[in-house]
Parts: structure tokens; C-alpha cells; sequence
């Protein structure tokens, strides 16, 4: 039983990064969009904030497994 699920594991990793490789070589547009005047760009801090609180998160459960 075992050894059928690692090979199910396996066969679907390997779809995933044949399919992850073959989405990144296809060629993509992008499409530039000029920025409203007057207007700023958004809030920065906001973004910062939220990946500041989910690296906390990480390293909080990384550390709180690895303790065990």
C-alpha cells in the first residue's frame, strides 16, 4: 500500500512541475497601464506589515514543532 502512494506522490509531483516548467516557458504579454495623475500608488506599509506577520507566523510554527 505504501509503495503505491509513493508512486502516486511521485507521478504527481511529477505532473506538477512539468506543468509548473511548461507554464513558465509560455510566452506572456504584458500589458502596462499608466498611472491615474495626482493619485499615489497605494499603501506600502500595508504590504509589509502583512508579510512581517506571515514570516512571524512561520518561524512561530517552524520553532514550535522543531522544539518537540
Amino acid at each position: 500500500m505504501k509503495t503505491m502512494k509513493r508512486r502516486g506522490a511521485a507521478r504527481f509531483a511529477t505532473a506538477f512541475l512539468a506543468l509548473g516548467l511548461a507554464l513558465s516557458v509560455c510566452p506572456t504579454t504584458a500589458q502596462a497601464q499608466e498611472e491615474p495623475a495626482g493619485e499615489s500608488s497605494g499603501r506600502p506599509l500595508d504590504g509589509y506589515f502583512g508579510t512581517a506577520t506571515l514570516a512571524f507566523l512561520a518561524l512561530f510554527i517552524v520553532g514550535k514543532s522543531a522544539r518537540r
